[in-house]
Order: C-alpha cells, then structure tokens, then sequence
C-alpha cells in the first residue's frame, strides 16, 4: 500500500474533540512514534469542547497550553479545528467540520488515521473513507448518543453506520456494551471492531506514591470519599451530595470532596443552589479545578463516580485505581469495568443515592486488613488490566496490517 509518509515515516494523524485529549494520550503517540510512526495532531484549541460559544462572542484561539506541549514536548504539529459542541446537532457547523477534515487529508495524505469522540469519529472517518485512508475511530463512550430517540435518534445511528460501513474502517470499543450496542444495530461489523482497556492508563505517572503535595487541607480525623470530574447531574454528582447528607448522620467525622469543573450556566451541570447549599452545610468540600489530580486522589480513601452517562471506561477511576483507591461506581456500562464487586470497591444501583449511601457506609465499616486489600486490588487491576502501554499495543497491531512502520532509530 503507498502510505503517506512526513519526513520519511508513515504519517498519522490523531483527532480528538480538543487539543488536551489528544496531549492526554502523549503515551500512545510516544508509543507510535516510537514504532516508527510519524504524527500530527487535530481538534479544537482554546476551550473545552461542550461548551457553547454565545453568539457575537470571540473565536477559540488556534493555540492553547495543550498545542504548545503537543509541539514542544512531542514534536507534534497541530491542526487547529473548528469549534465541536460534542452533542451540538448544528448541520452547518457539522457541514463545515466535515470539510474540514476533507481538505486536511487530501492535502497531507496520511497512512491512516485515528480519530477520538463522536464528532471525529463520524466526520472524520466519512472524509477518510472518500479519500481511501484507513480509519480507526475509538467510541470513548456513548453519552447522550444512547439515549437519542426518533428521528434524532435514527440520524445519529445513520451517520455512525455511514462512517464505519467502509471496509478501511476500523473501530475499537472500551467496553462491551457499547460494541453490543453498534453490533445488535449493524452500525458496524463485529470483524472490524476490538475492545480496548479504556484509554489506558499510565501506572507510573499515577502510582500510590505520586501526588505528595497537598492542594488542599484535609484533617485525617475520618475517611474521605472522593468525586473527581465536571460537577454534571448525569454523572450523579447530585447523588453523592445526597447520599454524603445521609452517611453524615451516621459517620459525621466522613469527609466528601468535589473537585472538578461547574458551570451553573450551563443546564447540564449541577445547579448553583444545590452546591451553595451543600458547602453551606458543610456536606461536601470544594477543591475546584485541579491542574494535576493526582493530590486530590492521595488524599482520598474511596474514589466514587455513580455517573449514568454512557462513559467508555472514566479515565479518573483508572486514575484512581493505578494510585491504589478503592473503588465505587454506578453499575452501568463503562463505570462498572474497572470495579470487581467486593474485591476493590462496591457497585451501586445508578440513580439510586440511598444505594450509594449504603455502599459508602459499608466501606466505612470493612476492617482495616480489609481496606487495605481493596486498596492493593485496585493497583493490580490497573497494572493487569488496564495500563496504557496494552491501547498502545493494540493500536499498533492494527496499524501494522495497513502499512509498516519505518525502522525505529538505534
């Protein structure tokens, strides 16, 4: 096959919906980069994608701190896209987005690409397969795409079976659910598919011994119970405020910490009087956005994610995992991969604060030996299960059937 080649290596280009989750999977690029690979990368920069723009406002900026690391750190130039609102349903903008990747593919010519999200992993995967580049989309979860009913509903699974029906189309699930649910749809087939360990993660970067310095004060006088990520409704950040208000009547030396991103303009966030009255009554804690979260996870006992949005598998419980916490997450696709009932956490019912509430209380009561074993499955886990260099490794089979990689230097 007559791979498109940069400076004398087949030249891959990765797309994610922004410029940090393309720089969040450095590992994978170091990794094809070190099989002989050469890589671009693609998405929007200067903002998180979901997050509207108002009309009239300023444009995203065509570099961020992400871009810049992505070029200096790894030598990788970045293409700046459009703006993706990740469940927007504008046609114009998604017109645009198409092209988008249309003028970047027929330009450079890549030996395959890699595309991440939904937006990439339909548009961009269309354009590639009208200029004959092999294409291998992950779907980091369904989301709101599960959900979609009707007329919505049947465009959304039509644009998905219209970007995989390429035979140079390959797609990998992260967990089984969502590969049951594209196959029992025939959106794609089951040939072209494999499922991944998530997104991975790096088990030295987060390890129980990382993460030292503390952001925050924490009194060690009881356990602390941990939510880490955007404060929205659909990953039961309202579930955890519930069910803290009912362990704290029980066990009110626990302690409930949020850390994470809210944006109570936003509908789908938490609303503001719901937090504010929480902190208020000294419920839960608020450490806010954490640059590294790596010190919010130290200074936990027990990660929690009851989330009922259609996730992958949640890069903070791999996180946490790697780092040796304990584990309780809703039992609903993708939250329930990395959790053995038991053996390093609990599973609770989604939407189902009470539940919640009886699992926290129940890791509160376990023995100390038994605490500490869930803490040393959970890094097992992590190492066995789902380290980063096993997506590499599959990535880079795959890969290999398409074209070969140039010999790595000496």
């Amino acid at each position: 096959m007559n791979c498109g080649t940069h400076n004398g290596k087949p030249l891959l280009i990765l797309t994610a919906n922004a410029a940090w989750n393309v720089y969040s999977r450095r590992n994978l690029i170091r990794a094809l980069q070190g099989a002989g690979f050469s890589v671009f990368g693609m998405g929007a920069a200067g903002s998180m994608t979901g997050t509207k723009r108002k009309a009239g406002g300023a444009k995203p900026a065509q570099q961020d701190e992400y871009t810049r690391r992505l070029e200096e750190e790894l030598g990788v130039p970045f293409f700046p896209l459009p703006m993706m609102e990740g469940d927007g349903t504008n046609p114009c903008k998604d017109m645009a987005l198409f092209f988008t990747f249309l003028r970047v593919y027929r330009k450079y010519r890549p030996a395959a690409v890699l595309h991440f999200n939904n937006k990439p992993d339909i548009y961009g995967s269309m354009a590639a397969s009208l200029c004959r580049i092999p294409s291998f989309n992950n779907i980091t979860g369904l989301g709101a795409a599960a959900e979609k009913t009707g007329l919505t509903g049947k465009i959304v699974y039509r644009l998905y079976k219209t970007a995989f029906r390429s035979p140079k189309a390959f797609v990998f699930f992260q967990n089984r659910d969502d590969r049951e649910f594209f196959i029992s749809r025939a959106l794609c087939p089951p040939e072209r598919t494999e499922i991944l360990p998530g997104s991975g993660v790096d088990t030295v970067f987060f390890s129980p011994d990382s993460g030292a310095a503390e952001p925050f004060s924490l009194q060690k006088s009881g356990p602390c119970f941990l939510f880490l990520g955007r404060l929205l409704a659909s990953k039961g950040c309202g579930d955890f405020i519930q069910a803290a208000e009912t362990v704290k009547r029980k066990h009110p030396e626990a302690r409930f910490l949020l850390a994470g991103e809210h944006n109570p303009e936003n509908p789908a966030f938490l609303p503001r009087e719901t937090l504010e009255q929480a902190l208020s009554a000294g419920t839960v804690e608020w450490a806010g956005v954490q640059k590294d979260v790596r010190p919010c996870i130290r200074n936990a006992d027990c990660v929690v994610l009851p989330s009922y949005y259609r996730e992958g598998v949640p890069r903070v419980l791999l996180e946490a995992a790697a780092m040796g916490k304990a584990l309780i997450a809703a039992d609903c696709p993708g939250t329930r991969e990395p959790v053995e009932d038991g053996v390093n956490g609990f599973l609770c019912e989604p939407r189902n604060p009470e539940n919640l509430a009886e699992k926290m209380s129940a890791w509160i009561s376990l023995p100390e030996t038994e605490k500490i074993r869930m803490q040393k499955a959970s890094r097992r886990t992590a190492e066995t299960r789902f380290s980063d260099k096993l997506v590499a490794d599959a990535y880079i089979r795959q890969l290999s059937a398409f074209c070969s990689p140039a010999p790595s230097a000496p």
